[in-house]
């Protein structure tokens, strides 16, 4: 039997009570672990994505055949890890405008690239590679592609003649070279 009066006895507190102090700040920080894993994981797949695309792997290859840019950056060089930009692609039909960061032995820099794809192609139309201190490397040669949706002009263009002057009473957009319509008459014989 309990010897204790009834009014010194308080009621048990139940489980939230006693333990909201730490499942409260846990919760927190689990639900921002949470949130934050997803966002790396979404970043990284993103780049990976990036990285992994024909326009880019394209591009890494020329800068690293290149010369210029070996002498520049030192070898090995490996494409960094944050690529940025942008690179839509349906079918055969796309554009790629992406920096894409470069670490050599020597020095760290960033390919710069804009292609076009046309028929399972990329095309580029800018291709450079900036390293501080030194000039921009341009591994199109001055030769890039033009733009896409749009027809080049040759250098030069070919002589033709001009068009022979129109007399003045001939009538606008006419020649004077068609036949005349024949009278109307206005009498008619049955």
């Amino acid at each position: 039997m309990n010897t204790q009066p009834y009014e010194d006895m308080a009621p048990r507190q139940g489980w939230w009570g006693r333990n909201w102090k730490w499942v409260v700040p846990t919760g927190c920080l689990g639900l921002l672990l949470t949130c934050g894993c997803f966002g790396a994981l979404l970043v990284g797949t993103i780049t990976q994505s990036l990285r992994s695309s024909g326009a880019v792997v394209e591009a890494v290859a020329l800068a690293k055949q290149s010369p210029e840019v070996r002498a520049a950056l030192g070898e090995p060089i490996e494409a960094g890890l944050m690529v940025s930009g942008s690179i839509q692609s349906s079918d055969d039909r796309g554009s790629a405008d992406v920096a894409i960061p470069l670490k050599g032995s020597k020095a760290d820099g960033t390919l710069r690239m804009e292609a076009y794809k046309d028929a399972d192609e990329w095309k580029f139309t800018t291709l450079q590679v900036d390293v501080p201190g030194h000039p921009t490397i341009d591994l199109l040669g001055g030769s890039p592609a033009p733009p896409a949706n749009t027809v080049p002009f040759p250098e030069t263009l070919p002589d033709v003649e001009p068009l022979p002057e129109l007399p003045e009473d001939a009538p606008p957009g006419g020649s004077t070279d068609e036949p005349a319509e024949p009278e109307r008459q206005d009498d008619i014989e049955l």
